[in-house]
């Protein structure tokens, strides 16, 4: 059979695959990080690499998402490439720009105190996040991209590659310890610090934890959508790898239920569920949503799938994190300007970015409420373009390079309205009104670099005075270095057994809510279901 040479930097592999097998297969096999958030559909065009030889002449889907110069100097996307004969194929290095990178204290170099460090398995970002464990002091922050976005960018793709084969199984847990050894490294600790690690706990949803500690995910596929276990796994240090220190304990705290998993109970943890001062609500935003809501006494919590649309997926010029990704807009009368990583001129948006642009042409008439792109906007008349079958684009960049498209909107109202839907369901069944919340904390990659404003007034969570929403970007890592103590264990245990999962799919009035929060205005309003009506 061909064999297929993966380069990545210094790191060379090589693998044997079947002639005319898809070239993303191959380097899945490797384990070498490769994105394809569309799962290798071919409706994303993202998962571009360097082909040196080997591969068969490109077809009309990679044409199409194919610049004539990326053709001309063989790039190729590995979802659709087919191997021919033996191939040699180059891996653009991965950059991670995140919020969860930080060095707050140097005090673990000072001392020598027992390490401990807490890791948070996200599913598009994985951080890691250095303990002082005398007294819980967070010094550092690091942070990667998960691989297993080779799969797909949410989580409903990487369960079904998992229930596909036994070898898509230990590929995906390979994955993620590699993910998880890769965010650790990013810390770049001395071998001598290193070793002083003596606690890990790591946290993640429902699918991570279940990929990661390699337990069934078929009763995450199909209703009732629960877990195949909730249960904490006090010493998880068999299925490290090891990647951590000899003599280092790995544990895994408990899950809630449905997709709320202990990522979401770190939250719960860090941010006073336990004894709260009153009615609250956190929300964790990401490829995966999940609401925390509290009246003072029940915790309720959920997960709905906002999508990745907040990770700049699925969106026509969405991007993540790299140097000249838009972060925040402005419109200034007949054209936007940007803010951008690094103040490099922009090449995609970011979820963040998104959101603003939104929220910047809904203010200015551009936008309507319902979603639409008006035909004829107020302002910024030149920069629309209208296809030959009516579809409307807004060009961000004078160049047309950059846009805003219909589809772009839409992805947006609906992961936020199933955000908005979530919320004001749990709220409802606590019985609680907007102006109760004493708080509003918004956390995750996406939630912690957030406009507020934007939120508020596009109606992505309930009308409250600004004053009340906070932003914190590392909610579940932090608490989940609270779990590298035993007391801080035994509280995660504690709110496992008293937070309550709601399930949204059983609840009559969630769609119809949803339907409603996908309005772009402040109060967005609640349709409800009778015998006499029906949502459209």
């Amino acid at each position: 059979m061909p064999k297929v040479t993966v380069v990545y930097g210094e790191n060379v592999q090589s693998v044997e695959a079947a002639e005319g097998s898809l070239l993303g297969e191959a380097i899945a096999a490797t384990g070498l990080p490769l994105e394809q958030p569309c799962a290798g559909r071919g409706t994303c065009g993202k998962c571009k690499v360097l082909i040196e030889e080997g591969v068969a002449p490109p077809d009309e889907i990679e044409r199409k998402h194919l610049t004539p110069g990326e053709l001309a100097l063989n790039n190729r996307l590995a979802c659709r490439a087919r191997i021919a004969g033996d191939s040699r194929v180059v891996l653009a290095p991965i950059v991670v720009y995140s919020n969860k990178i930080f060095r707050s204290s140097y005090r673990y170099r000072r001392v020598e105190t027992p390490l401990g460090l807490a890791i948070d398995l996200g599913s598009t970002t994985v951080a890691a996040f250095l303990t002082m464990l005398d007294n819980g002091e967070v010094c550092a922050g690091g942070a990667s991209l998960n691989q297993q976005a080779v799969f797909g960018a949410d989580v409903i793709s990487r369960i079904a590659a998992a229930l596909n084969s036994r070898e898509n199984v230990e590929r995906l847990h390979r994955l993620a310890l590699a993910s998880i050894n890769q965010a650790v490294d990013s810390l770049k600790l001395p071998e001598r610090i290193r070793q002083r690690i003596e606690r890990v706990t790591v946290v993640g949803n429902v699918a991570m934890h279940h990929l990661l500690a390699k337990l069934p995910v078929n009763t995450l596929a199909g209703m009732p959508f629960q877990p195949a276990s909730r249960a904490a796994i006090r010493d998880a240090t068999a299925l490290m790898g090891g990647i951590f220190p000899q003599g280092a304990r790995v544990a895994l705290p408990p899950l809630i239920g449905g997709f709320v998993g202990s990522d979401a109970l770190a939250c719960l943890a860090y941010f006073g569920f336990d004894h709260p001062d009153g009615p609250m609500a956190a929300i964790d935003l990401g490829t995966n949503g999940e609401v925390l809501v509290t009246d003072g006494k029940r915790i309720l919590t959920a997960s709905t799938a906002a999508g990745p649309a907040f990770e700049g997926v699925f969106i026509s010029c969405g991007t993540r994190a790299v140097d000249g990704a838009i972060v925040s807009a402005y419109l200034n009368g007949d054209h936007m300007e940007f803010e951008t990583i690094g103040g490099e001129p922009p090449v995609g948006v970011t979820g963040s970015g998104l959101l603003k642009i939104v929220h910047e042409f809904r203010k200015a008439g551009v936008i309507e409420a319902s979603g639409r792109i008006s035909a004829n906007p107020p302002v910024y008349k030149d920069f629309l373009e209208i296809a030959q079958d009516g579809g409307r684009r807004l060009r961000l960049t004078p160049d047309g390079r950059l846009g805003l498209n219909q589809w772009d909107v839409r992805e947006l109202q609906k992961a936020k309205g199933a955000i908005r839907a979530a919320v004001d369901t749990l709220m409802a069944r606590l019985k609680l009104e907007p102006q109760d919340l004493r708080r509003i904390i918004l956390t995750g990659s996406f939630g912690g670099q957030i406009d507020v404003r934007a939120a508020v007034e596009l109606g992505m969570i309930p009308p409250v005075e600004l004053e009340r929403v906070e932003t914190i970007a590392n909610g579940a890592g932090l608490g989940a270095a609270m779990f590298l103590s035993d007391e801080g264990f035994a509280l995660g245990e504690e709110l496992a057994q008293r937070a309550e999962q709601i399930d949204l799919d059983q609840d009559a009035e969630f769609i119809p809510r949803y339907v409603g929060a996908m309005q772009l205005t402040a109060d967005a309003p609640v349709i409800y279901v009778t015998k006499s009506t029906k949502v459209l």
